[in-house]
C-alpha cells in the first residue's frame, strides 16, 4: 500500500479520535504507522485493514479502536479480580510467535508449534485483555492450569458451532471452514476433538490454516489442496487484519505438526 494513503489514513484516524474524544491526547508515535494515544502507542495495521474492507464503516471502526484502547490504558475490573470472578471468562488466543515473543515479559503465554503460540485473554464485552503474568501469581496457578482452564471455555463455546464444507467434483469433502467470526476461530486448531470429528472426512492427516484470528480451514492433505489453498492463504494472510500465519499445518492423532512442507502419502 503506498506511504501516502497510510499516511493519509493516520490524520483521518486523528481527526476522527479528536472529534468524538476532544479530551483524550492523540499524535504520531515514534514506532511506523503507529498512533500514541492517552500515552499508550498502538499500530494502525490491523485497523488500517478493516477499513480498506469496509471503508464505509471507517468512523465506527475507529471510534471502537480508541474506545478499546482507553478501556485498556484505564485498566479493566476484571484484571484485578479473583480467579473465582473471572473462571468463565478465560480463554486461550492462538498468535503469531513473533508477537507472543514481543509481549512474552508481560503476559502469560507458552510456544504452541514453529511459528505460533498460545497467549490467554480475559473476553469481556466486546473487547479482551491479555493475562499477565502477575494475574497469575496473584490467583496462585501456573501457566498450564491457565491453559487448562481456558481450553475448557473454549470447548464448550465451541460445542454448537456450525462448519461449512466444501466438496471436490466426486462430491467428496475436501475442506471444512469454521468462521463464527467471535475472536477464536483461529484458537480451534487447539480443540482436541478436531481431528477425531473431521478425519472422516479429510483423512489422517489433514492439513490446516489460519492465516488469520477469524478463520480455521481445514482441508485433504494432498498436492491439489496444498497448492490451490496455500496461494489462498497467502493472499489472507497479506491482506486481512490480525494476521497470525501464512504457514501450513498437520492436524495428526498426537496433535498439531509444524510448517506442511511436503505432502504426505
Amino acid at each position: 500500500m503506498p506511504e501516502a494513503s497510510r499516511e493519509h489514513f493516520a490524520q483521518r484516524v486523528i481527526g476522527i479520535v479528536r472529534q468524538r474524544f476532544p479530551l483524550v491526547r492523540i499524535a504520531r508515535a515514534e514506532q511506523p504507522f503507529s498512533l500514541k494515544l492517552n500515552g499508550r502507542t498502538a499500530s494502525l495495521e490491523n485497523l488500517f485493514r478493516l477499513s480498506v474492507l469496509s471503508p464505509e464503516d471507517v468512523k465506527h471502526h475507529v471510534e471502537r479502536w480508541a474506545v478499546e484502547l482507553l478501556r485498556d490504558s484505564e485498566g479493566t475490573p476484571d484484571r484485578f479480580a479473583s480467579l473465582d470472578e473471572v473462571r468463565d471468562k478465560l480463554m486461550p488466543l492462538v498468535v503469531g510467535a513473533e508477537i507472543a515473543e514481543l509481549q512474552a515479559s508481560k503476559i502469560a503465554t507458552q510456544p504452541l508449534v514453529e511459528g505460533l503460540a498460545v497467549t490467554y485473554v480475559l473476553d469481556g464485552d466486546r473487547t479482551i485483555a491479555y493475562v499477565p503474568h502477575s494475574a497469575l501469581e496473584s490467583w496462585g496457578i501456573t501457566v498450564e492450569e491457565l491453559h487448562s482452564l481456558a481450553m475448557d471455555n473454549l470447548i464448550r463455546q465451541s460445542q454448537s458451532i456450525q462448519a461449512h464444507a466444501a466438496q471436490d467434483d466426486d462430491g467428496g469433502v475436501n475442506l471444512i471452514l469454521f468462521q463464527t467470526l467471535d475472536g477464536y476461530d483461529a484458537t480451534r486448531l487447539l480443540l482436541p476433538s478436531l481431528h477425531e470429528k473431521l478425519r472422516e472426512h479429510l483423512g489422517s492427516p489433514f492439513a490446516a490454516a489460519i492465516p488469520n484470528r477469524d478463520i480455521l480451514l481445514c482441508f485433504r492433505n494432498d498436492p491439489d489442496n496444498i497448492r490451490r489453498i496455500k496461494n489462498q492463504v497467502a493472499d489472507d494472510y497479506r491482506a486481512r487484519p490480525y494476521q497470525v500465519s501464512d504457514a501450513l499445518f498437520l492436524v495428526t492423532a498426537d496433535g498439531i505438526a509444524p510448517n506442511l512442507a511436503v505432502v504426505e502419502p
